[in-house]
């Protein structure tokens, strides 16, 4: 008598080769990482690995995909967990920039998956649907701080995307500055130009 398939158990060995191709990508580089090599790093077969992902650019969407899900779930979550416009904006900040260790990590991995996104339009369209979630994350709760009196009077949708801008590049010049700066130092730059932007 033939097994029924297990969901829950796919799902569990596919999640797996997702953090191990994760992995992989984030020690070598996209263009470093192999099938094998995430394979081998999940402890899977490549047999296995070939019933979830046909090649290596199904299994790097993959992960691209996991990791914008990864980080938008927990920028919700901390947002969702604070009272007042301003504090959900001061929580967003602390997430981006959240320690030297953590950002090195994600913008290792978030540069490659951008150069691919630059040539490749699932990789742009991932993209481009996370920072449009951000955008709109950001829109709400600039307008609820306008309506609350905690902002001054600003376009939403401007300041939200100056926003983005702003966090984007100063990790940028973070990670490509001297090796000794610290990451707080551009979390300060960038809440003093949102204070001063959005503020009254």
């Amino acid at each position: 008598m033939a097994r029924r398939p297990n969901p829950q158990l796919a799902e569990r060995r596919r999640q797996s080769l997702v953090r191990a191709g994760y992995a992989e990508i984030l020690e070598k580089g996209v263009a470093a990482a192999t099938l094998d090599s995430v394979v081998a790093r999940a402890g899977s077969s490549k047999g296995g690995a070939l019933y979830y992902f046909r090649n290596k650019g199904e299994l790097l969407l993959a992960v691209f995909q996991w990791l914008l899900a990864q980080l938008d779930r927990t920028l919700d979550e901390v947002v969702a967990a604070q009272a007042s416009p301003r504090a959900r904006l001061a929580a967003e900040l602390e997430v981006l920039f959240h320690s030297a260790e953590v950002n090195r990590k994600l913008y290792l991995v978030l540069f490659d998956f951008v150069a691919l996104g630059a040539r490749s339009e699932p990789y742009r369209t991932l993209l481009g649907n996370f920072f449009e979630r951000c955008r709109r994350r950001d829109i709400a709760i600039i307008e609820e701080g306008i309506e609350r009196g905690e902002f001054r009077r600003v376009n939403a949708e401007d300041a939200a995307s100056t926003l983005r801008a702003l966090v984007d590049g100063y990790c940028l010049q973070w990670m490509m500055g001297e090796s000794h700066a610290p990451l707080e130092l551009y979390r300060d730059r960038c809440r003093a130009v949102l204070g001063a932007y959005l503020l009254r």
